[in-house]
C-alpha cells in the first residue's frame, strides 16, 4: 500500500500557494489513499508525450510569425 505523506501534501500546497487548514493534509491523505492504492496495484505506465511546459514551448515553436 503507497504511503501518503500528509507533510508532502502541506508541502506541495504551500508551494502551489494553496491554503490549506492545519487539519487538510492529513483528511487529503487518507481521501486519496484508496485511489492511489489501487493506480498502484495495477502497475500503470502512463505515457505523456511531453510535459507541459514543454508543451508550451514546443507549441510556440510551431507557430509560423
Amino acid at each position: 500500500m503507497p504511503d501518503i505523506d500528509p507533510e508532502r501534501i502541506r508541502v506541495l500546497a504551500e508551494a502551489a500557494r494553496v491554503p490549506l487548514r492545519t487539519e487538510s493534509p492529513e483528511r487529503i491523505a487518507r481521501a486519496v489513499t484508496p485511489t492511489v492504492t489501487r493506480f498502484a496495484a495495477e502497475n500503470l505506465a502512463l505515457a505523456l508525450e511531453a510535459e507541459p511546459s514543454t508543451f508550451v514551448v514546443v507549441q510556440r515553436r510551431e507557430i509560423v510569425p
